[in-house]
């Protein structure tokens, strides 16, 4: 068993062998892994995965051998196609889900990356032949010529397609079996997607559109096919689909548009064609749609990065004319046109992988829960099961439900009309509360008085003119129709603007006003409590004064005037107590510095005072000299006029002599420092105990008056 399963393994993916082909050197690949592989690795040449033996590219053989051991459970079916969406009575969508899960849940499906590849235009306009090619192109990677086509008498086969006026594909019909690429180092399954042609005579208008919105959002890679040349008719239904799918998209959690191509098919207007012809041809068409206004979604799907465009030639009367398109029957032109173009789409589809609004990448169990149910189903009984207006609905049901009105040309040319409206409506009102933001903003950023003073009201209206200005004309680049309908708009969003512009212009120019007044108030109470500390600077500079007054009480003195002021100014101010609220505290803090300057500077002045009146009263010695009387009597008096310690004041007296006098100066001076160090912090510094007083003022105040 272990042999066998090897045996039906692709060494490359690690799973079950799907078309396998032998080689030269007898190993067996995927035919598409092989493929991709050797084309990852040309730059050697192909060789053989395993043994690196050289290999040929023609001489891949399908191993029938291995077909048959894989049994009919692993074999894969040929494919073919089913129905996804058909028409009610009522001209209602249906999807049939059971064939969705059947396509993208299927196998290896579900948990890999896909790319669908879908068709939409105009009806009997070669959609399901080409489809047709992309089927046989992918089922035969490794061609590197037109051998992909098969045989010159034989039909491409696959999506059912016949010449005549007769519509044959009706509703939305997927390619059941995957075809898988190799891209960016994963496997990706490819699935292709057909869809009933637009302009049917036997359709309603907007139920052709709800079909190709559909196919829009469940492909990521969306060829847009048109005939000959791109009218006004192909730009008016591409702003429609586009449109539609914005918004079903965005309601679904799916983003519209991936990739673009825009395919014109019969081109005879130059003998440029191609991808190159392409380019030019979308570029000019670009130009005109920007130089009339009018489609401005299909003008922003053309010049979208993931757009290109290509120009077919006609494929000849000989082949038009045929039943069944054999490939014999095309003109070599556009046989080769027709094949760079296949082939461009099959070797990009790995690239362009099916993702959200978020650009993450959706799993095929993932694309098809959102196409059947919607994100929020996924959650059975979550919060917003049932909630019509929170949660997202599947896209089906969305189409199902909302109502287009294209029944008619003249139903249509309204319902432009009102798309325009509804356009330029959200233009002006996106332009409107712009405006309003940026007036609040200016509101918010100049409150306090500071940031308001800084711009004064002519100042602010030259802000708010610019931004008026700025507006109008971004607006006016977005507006949709004639130069009058467009006129109208602006002049309407002009007197909104102005309006706005005045009301705040007024305010402002009152607070402007207040705020003038509260700076002067705060001015006045900045300027008092400045003399009044000057004043006090005054009053305290001699050293009778100055030793007055302690550094603590002479803090409590300002801070007492500090509060004061601060409470007056409050009454005085104007505006929301926030307002206020600012201003007091730039007042308090300006206030608190010149309070903080001076403490300091008149705590230094006080203690400098004091030594030098310590120093002086030291050093006197008074000598008393008595003619008959030898005696020494000592006095010592100490007294703490210093904040850092006392100073000793000796008092010599002496009856007789020099010597006497000086002993007991000494005696006096040591007693004194004594006295000092026993002083246990009763005291405020430069200050007596006022107890002994009683009135609080300072014991060297006798002293200090010279009264000895």
């Amino acid at each position: 068993m272990e042999r066998l399963r090897e045996d039906v393994t692709c060494s490359i993916c690690l799973d079950v062998l799907d078309d396998p082909v032998s080689i030269e050197c007898s190993h067996n690949f995927c035919r598409g892994c092989l493929v991709a592989h050797w084309r990852g690795v040309s730059a050697w040449g192909p060789r053989c995965p395993e043994c690196r033996a050289p290999c040929s590219r023609d001489r891949m053989t399908p191993d029938t051998r291995l077909r048959a051991l894989q049994g009919p459970g692993a074999q894969r079916e040929p494919g073919r196609p089913v129905q996804l969406v058909r028409l009610d009575e009522e001209g209602g969508l249906t999807l049939a889900e059971e064939a969705l899960s059947r396509c993208l849940e299927q196998g290896g499906v579900g948990d890999a990356p896909v790319c669908l590849v879908s068709i939409i235009g105009e009806q009997r306009r070669g959609k399901s032949f080409l489809m047709n090619c992309l089927l046989r192109r992918l089922r035969s990677p490794e061609a590197v010529d037109a051998s992909w086509m098969g045989r010159e008498d034989e039909a491409l086969g696959g999506f059912e397609c016949c010449n005549g006026t007769v519509t044959v594909t009706r509703g939305v019909w997927m390619w059941d079996q995957p075809l898988w690429v190799q891209a960016q180092g994963r496997r990706v399954a490819v699935f292709l997607v057909d869809t009933e042609g637009s302009l049917d005579l036997q359709r309603r208008m907007e139920t052709s559109i709800r079909l190709s919105v559909f196919s829009i959002l469940l492909s990521s890679y969306w060829i847009f096919n048109i005939s000959s040349m791109f009218t006004q008719t192909e730009a008016d239904y591409l702003e429609i689909f586009v449109n539609v799918a914005n918004e079903v998209g965005e309601t679904c959690n799916l983003l519209p548009i991936q990739r673009l191509d825009l395919l014109v098919r019969d081109w005879q207007l130059s003998g440029s064609y191609g991808a190159d012809g392409g380019q030019e041809f979308l570029g000019e068409k670009s130009r005109h749609l920007e130089a009339s206004a009018e489609q401005p979604l299909v003008l922003g799907a053309l010049r979208a990065s993931g757009t290109q465009c290509y120009l077919l030639p006609h494929p000849g009367t000989r082949f038009t004319r045929s039943s069944s398109g054999m490939p014999g029957d095309m003109d070599e032109d556009f046989r080769q046109c027709l094949c760079d173009y296949v082939t461009s789409v099959v070797r990009s589809a790995g690239t362009h992988v099916r993702t959200d609004r978020a650009g993450e990448v959706l799993t095929g169990a993932q694309l098809a829960a959102r196409i059947k149910v919607g994100e929020w189903g996924l959650l059975k009984g979550g919060p917003w099961m049932g909630d019509s207006k929170r949660g997202r609905k599947d896209v089906s049901q969305y189409l199902k439900t909302k109502r287009y009105d294209f029944s008619s040309p003249m139903k249509m040319a309204e319902t432009f009309a009102e798309m325009r409206q509804e356009l330029n409506r959200r233009a002006i009102e996106a332009s409107r509360r712009e405006y309003e933001q940026f007036v609040q903003e200016q509101d918010r950023d100049h409150q306090s008085m500071s940031s308001c003073l800084r711009v004064k009201p002519a100042e602010m209206q030259r802000c708010l003119e610019g931004k008026h200005q700025e507006l109008l004309e971004l607006c006016r680049g977005e507006l949709l129709g004639e130069d009058p309908q467009k006129q109208a708009a602006l002049e309407e969003l002009k007197q909104e603007l102005d309006r706005q512009m005045d009301q705040f212009l007024s305010d402002y120019e009152q607070r402007f006003n207040k705020m003038e007044e509260n700076r002067r108030a705060v001015e006045d109470t900045r300027r008092e409590y400045e003399q009044y500390v000057q004043k006090q600077d005054r009053e305290h500079q001699n050293m009778s004064s100055c030793l007055k007054v302690t550094p603590k009480k002479m803090k409590q003195c300002l801070e007492e005037k500090h509060q004061k002021l601060l409470e007056r100014c409050r009454g005085e101010l104007w505006g929301e107590d926030p307002q206020k609220q600012a201003a007091l505290e730039e007042l308090k803090q300006e206030l608190d510095k010149q309070m903080n300057q001076f403490l300091p500077a008149y705590e230094q002045r006080r203690k400098m005072k004091a030594k030098s009146l310590g120093l002086s009263i030291g050093g006197v010695v008074l000598a008393v000299v008595g003619v008959a009387v030898s005696a020494g009597i000592g006095v010592g008096v100490a007294a703490v006029v210093a904040v850092e310690g006392a100073v000793a004041i000796g008092v010599g007296a002496g009856g007789f002599g020099v010597i006497g006098g000086s002993v007991m100066s000494w005696f006096g001076r040591r007693f004194g420092r004594e006295a000092s160090q026993n002083t246990t912090g009763t005291n405020t510094p430069g200050q007596g105990d006022e107890r002994e007083g009683g009135d609080g003022s300072s014991d060297q105040e006798p002293l200090l008056r010279g009264d000895r």
